[in-house]
């Protein structure tokens, strides 16, 4: 009798940098570790699978530092220095894009993209769009939800 793979479903609903990343690290290596892995987008963080979208993913300091212009980008760029070297972590360009080629799916929130009045073509190839009953269907076959 055949094993049943493991599945491992997360939530990005959001598009900074601080939820991205964990997002598609923890679901790269679910599908290395031999898992069927997905991440539903919501919320801000369907504008992370949009056409370009990953390049504008940004981390915002706490505080009054995260309103003042131009701070976030200078932030965004020490944060992705460091992360890249001192823990070998690729931008997060690079890590969508390991992503799909191990097998990531990535789903996008039918109720958002009708709120942002978002269309199919908007999106990078490979998405799929699902309803919360989909949503759902996914998550009750799932080993592991985590809501990032």
């Amino acid at each position: 009798m055949e094993e049943r793979k493991k599945k491992v479903v997360l939530i990005c609903p959001d598009n900074k940098l601080n939820t991205v990343y964990p997002a598609l690290i923890l679901s790269l290596q679910a599908a290395r570790a031999g898992a069927e892995s997905m991440i539903f987008f919501t919320f801000d963080g369907i504008k992370v699978i949009l056409k370009n979208g990953i390049k504008k993913v940004k981390c915002y300091p706490k505080g009054f530092l995260g309103a003042i212009p131009g701070i976030p980008t200078l932030f965004t760029k020490l944060m992705l220095k460091l992360a890249e070297e001192r823990a070998g972590v690729p931008s997060p360009d690079l890590l969508m894009e390991m992503c799909q080629i191990e097998g990531v799916k990535f789903y996008a929130c039918l109720m958002t993209i009708q709120m942002m009045k978002l269309k199919k073509e908007d999106f990078i190839e490979g998405v799929e769009i699902i309803d919360a009953e989909g949503y759902m269907k996914i998550a009750l076959e799932a080993d592991l939800c985590m809501f990032i």
